[in-house]
């Protein structure tokens, strides 16, 4: 179930008649609201001036196109959280652009021609399912080789066994996503990962960003956790630190730029604004940590836990029903 607050879902077409036939069946599902783009500037506009929480858009446009977008929102390059889902569609692609978008982890391809149950039917699942998306200075490293028909970065290249695409182009709802498990080791170990936080089962903000916010978090800091009982190489752990610093960093965007459109709120905002500014000043602590010294790990991460334990409850959180009841 969709929670009671508005969903800003962008489309971008370059066809006229394709645009408006996407903003009139998105435009009927229960708490969306669209914005609509024939050309690719004008979707960079709006991702600029507009908080959205998907994106829709045709691969084949001029220039800026639909693997352009991606790959800017991807790298962190537009004034929107990276890794909000981002659908694409085309009736004739190359398979190049096919492989360089799942390179940048586009959540899904949308087969022309498109009805109006099968669209409204993916919106929806990709509102509700969450793709793990990694940090934007991952996307930065890309070098797409397209006789090669691969992806290098700059770091390894996940083994087959331990990386799957989770897209497909498929014409019907595909059966819930399987999150993808967090990468704790360097080596092949299979070992049951520790849990340090978790967030509440049915539990929310009220807000949908900062509860992706809070989940991403949350895998950040177990992954690090991990990570140091594994006693990891130096060099891994201060990468995982540094996506808990931008962690850090994202949930702070996305509360101020949220809490700029929110009313009638008051008693929320200043226990987050409380709890964000601590969590602020841990970060700046973590970013000065040498994670090669686990004297210095430990204690930070029993911070990080206590300031867990001490935020995820009201009125920073609730539940999922009461949520949507008090709505």
């Amino acid at each position: 179930m969709i929670s009671a607050r508005t969903f800003h879902i962008l489309v971008v077409d370059d066809v006229i008649l394709m645009c408006d036939f996407l903003y009139k069946v998105i435009s009927t599902i229960k708490n969306c609201k669209v914005h609509k783009a024939t050309d690719g500037r004008t979707a960079i506009d709006i991702l600029a001036s507009e908080t959205i929480d998907m994106l829709i858009t045709d691969i084949e446009m001029k220039a800026p196109n639909g693997l352009e977008l991606l790959k800017r929102l991807r790298c962190g390059a537009l004034n929107n959280p990276h890794d909000i889902p981002v659908l694409m569609f085309s009736g004739n692609t190359y398979k190049d652009m096919v492989l360089e978008s799942l390179s940048y982890d586009v959540n899904d391809f949308l087969a022309k021609p498109l009805s109006a149950d099968g669209l409204k039917k993916k919106v929806l699942f990709h509102l509700q399912n969450e793709k793990q998306i990694r940090d934007p200075d991952y996307y930065k490293n890309i070098v797409y080789v397209p006789e090669k028909k691969e992806a290098k970065t700059a770091e390894a290249t996940p083994s087959a066994e331990n990386y799957k695409s989770h897209v497909a182009i498929i014409r019907t709802v595909p059966a819930p996503e399987a999150k993808a498990p967090l990468q704790l080791h360097e080596d092949n170990s299979e070992a049951e990962p520790q849990v340090l936080v978790m967030w509440p089962e049915n539990s929310t903000t009220g807000f949908h960003q900062l509860d992706r916010r809070m989940l991403i978090l949350a895998q950040r800091i177990n992954s690090f956790y991990n990570l140091s009982l594994k006693q990891s190489k130096p060099i891994a752990l201060a990468a995982e630190l540094k996506r808990i610093c931008d962690a850090i960093d994202y949930l702070l965007f996305v509360g101020k730029k949220i809490q700029n459109t929110s009313y009638n709120q008051g008693v929320f905002w200043s226990f987050f604004n409380d709890r964000v500014g601590k969590l602020s000043d841990l970060g700046q602590d973590l970013a000065k940590i040498n994670p090669r010294y686990q004297t210095q790990v430990h204690p930070h991460l029993k911070r990080l836990s206590n300031w867990w334990v001490q935020t995820i409850n009201r009125p920073f959180v609730r539940s999922v029903d009461e949520s949507d009841h008090n709505d």
